[in-house]
């Protein structure tokens, strides 16, 4: 076990002899090693001791509250991972000047189209696949020479507008899913979408920290109030991946209509459904993560030579 996600409510966490103790009325204490644990991760109002929070802190595990129904009340308390000042100087370098940013959103972006375009090719030959196909060929192509970043986030929400148009054609009618939409997510697809991208930033954050980077500059997204940008870049390689996965989900029955309920225009995961998610998700968690960190060390990579040679980053 690297995560403790605690999804239910009523329950309090406590530190006692090396362990995190998780107490919930009507059930018996349960002691988990912390030495065992990255991160906890609470989706519900838990009830936690500082003594806790100060080993998680000392012994580096992340803890992490995700709010599924409004986002900006999500708050982690990262643990104090190393920090390498040269590499955030030459990442507010970087992420000042435009022309320097370029060839990295530039990467980041032939990176995601690659990716949605190998999940397209591993689907079932079909032409609504075979136009999304061209679609995708036709915007890498472009984006390897585009020299205005507002021009290349323009192809990439186009092709990202036509990968979503062919999951509409993948996926069960029933479900009610039109087009990607997120606050309030108004059927079942677009709720797991927006709970599986929560919870991967908030992993993005984590690695960024991890890497001694800044998570709230990115290269390709903007600085924005309550955003981490360069988690926002992280991930964006990640979410042909998580999207193929939602879907796949879906199209099986491993998540259906039943799991889901509607409230004044929100869905939301009930809490059968979310057992089975986060049992499903912790199967993949760890390929993601190493993924994202992966990402993370060729950034820090980048940082270390690009303002040194030739004053622009390495391709």
């Amino acid at each position: 076990m690297t995560s403790l996600v605690i999804d239910h409510r009523n329950v309090s966490l406590d530190y006692e002899q090396d362990c995190v103790l998780v107490r919930q009325e009507g059930v018996r204490p349960r002691s988990i090693p912390i030495v065992r644990l990255q991160r906890i991760q609470c989706m519900h109002n838990t009830v936690v001791s500082t003594r806790l929070l100060g080993q998680c802190q000392a012994r580096g595990v992340d803890f992490i509250v995700i709010n599924s129904r409004f986002s900006q009340h999500c708050f982690a308390v990262y643990a104090q991972h190393i920090e390498q000042c040269q590499r955030r100087i030459n990442q507010y370098r970087l992420a000042s000047d435009p022309v320097l940013a370029l060839p990295l959103s530039r990467r980041l972006v032939v990176n995601k189209l690659a990716r949605s375009r190998h999940a397209l090719e591993a689907r079932t030959e079909s032409d609504a696949r075979d136009s999304a196909l061209s679609a995708f060929e036709e915007a890498g192509q472009r984006a390897r020479n585009v020299l205005d970043p507002d021009i290349l986030r323009g192809i990439e929400g186009a092709a990202q507008r036509a990968l979503f148009q062919y999951w509409r054609t993948e996926l069960p009618g029933k479900l009610g899913f039109r087009q990607r939409l997120r606050r309030p997510s108004p059927d079942p697809v677009n709720a797991l979408l927006s709970l599986s991208f929560t919870l991967i930033y908030h992993e993005a954050i984590r690695q960024c920290y991890r890497h001694g980077l800044d998570p709230w500059l990115g290269f390709y997204h903007l600085p924005s109030p309550g955003r981490r940008s360069l988690a926002c870049d992280l991930v964006e390689p990640l979410r042909p991946l998580i999207e193929a996965w939602v879907v796949d989900g879906f199209c099986r029955g491993e998540f259906d209509l039943r799991q889901f309920s509607l409230r004044d225009g929100q869905c939301t995961l009930g809490k059968a459904g979310r057992a089975h998610f986060y049992e499903a998700w912790q199967s993949k968690l760890g390929f993601w993560s190493k993924r994202l960190g992966h990402y993370a060390t060729i950034l820090a990579r980048h940082l270390k030579v690009a303002i040194a040679v030739n004053e622009s980053p390495v391709e």
